[in-house]
């Protein structure tokens, strides 16, 4: 049996859950924004990475500003009764995508450590692996929720991908930082400390991501059950 998601609402609410999809693009293109970043500082563009945070910055606001119009309107909608709480979390797990992803960067911005540190960290073939897990597990976010509007079903195998791209992204931060620390003679330590928080504020965008397909996995629970 075929459940969708905007089956049953009225057209004020399926433009709702429409917006959602458009504001999951909008974390997307956010995300993306961390692979221009690699690229800037493995070609020693690093005057670039205040660029690349001035756009995450505008990216994360106006998607911010799109997480409260939906809030807003999931709250109106008479047919939310049942899922409110549930869309409404899976909003906000979506904006902390986002946030992360802003956060990231920032703490080079704010801290700039060595720029041969951030050379070397970026030229880890595991940190292009790491950076890739981030973006992909926003888009397959992305794909889940599209097909989770028609199919709530169909999405399943999709929302299960994330998680699985969650658990790699924990194994490859932990052979990146593991591979700083073995060269970190040659950096100041407070340098090392201040990329390993970058590092780890990034392993939250999965986290995050993950998060929200486990949302969106209760919901099919719920309707299904």
């Amino acid at each position: 049996m075929t459940i969708r998601l905007t089956g049953w609402l009225y057209r004020k609410e399926k433009k709702a859950i429409d917006s959602i999809e458009e504001y999951i693009k909008k974390i997307v293109a956010t995300v993306k924004c961390l692979l221009e970043v690699s690229n800037s500082i493995k070609n020693g563009r690093f005057g670039d990475i205040q660029r690349i945070y001035n756009n995450i910055d505008i990216l994360e606001t106006e998607a911010d500003k799109m997480r409260r119009i939906i809030s807003e309107e999931l709250c109106k909608g008479t047919y939310f009764a049942h899922l409110r709480e549930d869309l409404l979390n899976l909003v906000e797990e979506i904006d902390d995508i986002a946030d992360y992803t802003k956060d990231a960067i920032k703490q080079l911005v704010i801290t700039t450590p060595s720029w041969d540190l951030l050379y070397f960290t970026f030229s880890i073939v595991e940190m292009d692996r790491y950076i890739q897990s981030c973006i992909k597990a926003s888009e397959k976010l992305l794909e889940s929720f599209r097909i989770f509007k028609q199919d709530m079903e169909k999405a399943k195998p999709i929302l299960q991908e994330i998680e699985e791209i969650e658990e790699e992204a924990d194994e490859l931060k932990t052979l990146i930082i593991k591979s700083i620390f073995r060269e970190a003679d040659r950096f100041k330590m407070l340098d090392v400390m201040q990329v390993k928080e970058m590092i780890d504020i990034m392993d939250n965008i999965c986290d995050s991501a993950e998060d929200a397909s486990d949302i969106m996995f209760q919901i099919i629970a719920q309707r299904y059950g």
